[in-house]
């Protein structure tokens, strides 16, 4: 669970500066993700590790309070960060200030506001789950946008809560329940399934793993 970019209004007044900035951590990182969705928060850093490299230019979507990237700690990026939050992108750029990233007040689902071809990696971790949307198929203009900022044999890495395609729990049925009801999370239709259709249309090399009720992706940009 993340504040994302495109996500439901009533996600994004949940998720304000100081919750994220003093609980995002022992709530989410350490709360929601191995008790709820069964995935420790090490599967996801490692995604992030995986992916950016020293050097790279890097956006990243729905950067929550910049946690993750910070953990990695490569010496140099070019780094974006895109959020509908702007508070949410004063808390994740002032973690990542070492890196002077430029911030983008900008919804997923619309067009970004970078050159085509220009970036080395994208990263939406934990974020589509939020994102609106009856299903993945509904949300497919964010896997088009990212397609279009990548460059050839650029890396497209994320991760999602999805609700269908994955064994669920008493527990986790009623976090979804909850999470969607309240308007944190839209993703009662999201399937391993329709996920793994979006990103073969666009993408090559696409590696899809289940950790509890996560899917952790890579896939290369055309």
């Amino acid at each position: 669970m993340s504040p994302s970019t495109a996500s439901t209004p009533t996600a994004s007044a949940w998720w304000n500066p100081t919750l994220v900035d003093r609980g995002y951590q022992a709530l989410v990182v350490h709360g929601t993700y191995p008790y709820l969705w069964g995935c420790n928060y090490r599967y996801v850093l490692d995604l992030h590790r995986e992916v950016v490299h020293e050097g790279d230019t890097v956006l990243e979507i729905g950067p929550a309070d910049g946690g993750h990237l910070h953990r990695v700690d490569r010496d140099k990026l070019d780094l974006h960060l895109m959020d509908t939050n702007p508070d949410m992108l004063k808390v994740a750029g002032a973690r990542l200030a070492r890196y002077a990233p430029t911030l983008h007040h900008n919804d997923a689902t619309k067009p970004f506001p970078m050159e085509e071809n220009s970036v080395d990696v994208v990263v939406l971790s934990m974020v589509l789950h939020c994102v609106r949307g009856s299903d993945l198929k509904a949300k497919s203009s964010v896997f088009d946008h990212i397609a279009g900022v990548l460059r050839p044999g650029g890396t497209f890495a994320g991760a999602t809560v999805l609700s269908h395609g994955v064994r669920q729990t008493a527990l986790s049925r009623a976090g979804l329940k909850l999470l969607n009801d309240r308007g944190v999370f839209d993703n009662r239709g999201d399937s391993l399934d329709d996920l793994r259709a979006a990103l073969r249309e666009r993408f090559d090399d696409v590696e899809i793993d289940i950790v509890g009720r996560v899917a952790l992706w890579r896939g290369v940009a055309r």
